[in-house]
């Protein structure tokens, strides 16, 4: 079993008025008022506003954040929920008489949001309510780290391989499976020792090649690296910059990654569940010594893994 690391206290959570326009002004789709434009028989039975919180409160670029819409105590009770926020799906799942989503904040999101909602009932009708989520921006730092040149200038005969692996695990992330396997909250895979924060600029021997795509947690070879979370293998293998690694779906297009591996204990189609072992720390791949790279994409964007800890779930 994993030990029990201090994890952040969720951040308070950000709570919507259907009816209001928290956009300052701008034209807000209010279920309200479509229902009292409408006629009586167009009102029978009727469709209530939802209730939508949404956590943490202010959500920063780079990061994820949680979304539950709340059933209505009357009123038409809707199928199922879809939504999109900055122009990527967010996807829901029934959770404890609620609907539960993770929304994506890519790199470069921020000020005042628009969270689309659209509920799909079981006659084929759908309706629509729309808020307003504000992001903060973030300061990011660079990094200049000296690797072997294979790593910063790939030789010739390994490119092929590069591609065939960037493929293979671009088709895993762009895949959403529907039902939701998380039954808790988030864990650290390792007691939270960051040693390098997502987002930082990355220079390898001096040229600027990419951007920190991972937390890096301390870790010495051949200590433990835990899943994160319930959910299913989804790709393991050795990859020629992550080194040995796996994927692990989450559900809904939520995955979580553990790199730099020394070795993988786990398989692909395998279920595992929140602390249980799936690798032990290493430095192989593009590394400058041991520890865990912790990965984390929603709706095939990367993210800073460490804002999972900061969703209050239910």
């Amino acid at each position: 079993m994993a030990p029990a690391p201090a994890t952040p206290e969720p951040q308070a959570a950000g709570v919507a008025v259907p009816a209001a326009d928290s956009a300052g002004g701008m034209p807000v789709v209010d279920l309200a008022t479509l229902l009292a434009e409408s006629d009586a028989t167009e009102r029978e039975p009727s469709v209530l506003p939802f209730g939508v919180l949404w956590s943490p409160d202010v959500p920063q670029e780079g990061s994820a954040f949680g979304v539950r819409v709340l059933r209505p105590a009357g009123g038409r009770q809707p199928e199922s929920v879809e939504g999109t926020f900055v122009d990527l799906p967010v996807r829901f799942a029934r959770l404890q008489g609620a609907w539960l989503g993770i929304a994506a904040v890519p790199i470069g999101t921020m000020g005042k949001q628009e969270l689309s909602l659209r509920f799909l009932f079981s006659d084929g009708t759908a309706r629509e309510q729309r808020l307003w989520i504000t992001v903060d921006g973030r300061q990011w730092s660079s990094s200049n780290l000296r690797v072997a040149p294979r790593y910063s200038s790939p030789p010739p005969e390994v490119l092929e391989r590069i591609q065939r692996e960037r493929r293979q695990i671009r088709s895993v992330l762009d895949t959403a499976t529907s039902d939701w396997l998380l039954d808790a909250p988030f864990q650290p895979p390792r007691p939270l020792d960051v040693t390098s924060e997502f987002g930082q600029e990355r220079l390898f021997n001096g040229e600027l090649q990419s951007r920190h795509t991972g937390l890096d947690l301390r870790g010495q070879e051949g200590e433990p690296a835990f899943a994160a979370g319930r959910g299913m293998v989804a790709l393991a293998g050795d990859f020629y910059y992550s080194g040995k690694g796996v994927f692990i779906d989450h559900g809904l297009g939520v995955y979580t990654g553990y790199f730099h591996l020394s070795k993988i204990v786990v398989e692909e189609g395998q279920p595992v569940e929140p602390g249980q072992l799936v690798g032990e720390v290493g430095s192989t791949g593009r590394v400058t010594g041991p520890h865990l790279h912790w990965s984390l994409w929603v709706a095939g964007k990367s993210l800073d893994a460490g804002s999972l800890l900061r969703i209050g779930f239910p």
